[in-house]
């Protein structure tokens, strides 16, 4: 799902030479929100975050730069506050993925958000990507442009 130039050059071009695009497994994104809003949002935040991660993984696979490979684990626990990063490392080895991503976002306030994510070459254990981003509002429109914002990104690393 992650554009191949995010990833060592030989590996790209071998990939590219055998016309076989990287393999990329997403990890489920945690979500931590330490607004103090009166409101409770959670459902809506669930609801978005799902929809966000299938978004991801939908629009970097139509890039046809990688290819999309599944976690082993159980819903709603395969994200970093669920596993340990090695534990997902290992179960992206097992799923044969070459990458695998990494995310969580973090609502500070009312309508700031700050988004990490980094993207692990799974051989090597070594980060290949990294973006620390903030987005503005908490509807879906929001959470849909910053999906967009940081799967350009990802796909946009690959011109550098």
């Amino acid at each position: 799902m992650i554009a191949a130039a995010l990833f060592s050059a030989s590996t790209v071009r071998q990939s590219q030479a055998q016309g076989e695009a990287p393999a990329l497994a997403i990890a489920e994104i945690q979500y931590i929100d330490t607004s103090g809003e009166v409101i409770d949002q959670s459902a809506d935040h669930f609801r978005r975050l799902r929809e966000f991660e299938v978004s991801m993984r939908a629009d970097l696979a139509a890039s046809g730069k990688v290819r999309n490979v599944a976690l082993d684990c159980p819903p709603n626990a395969c994200s970093v506050g669920d596993i340990d990063a090695d534990q997902l490392l290992g179960k992206a080895q097992a799923a044969d993925a070459a990458y695998l991503l990494i995310g969580s976002l973090h609502k500070l306030s009312t309508l700031v958000q700050w988004a990490k994510f980094d993207i692990v070459d799974v051989k090597t254990r070594n980060v290949v990507f990294n973006r620390l981003v903030t987005f503005r509002g908490d509807n879906d429109q929001a959470w849909r442009h910053a999906e967009s914002f940081i799967v350009r990104e990802i796909l946009d690393h690959e011109e550098r």
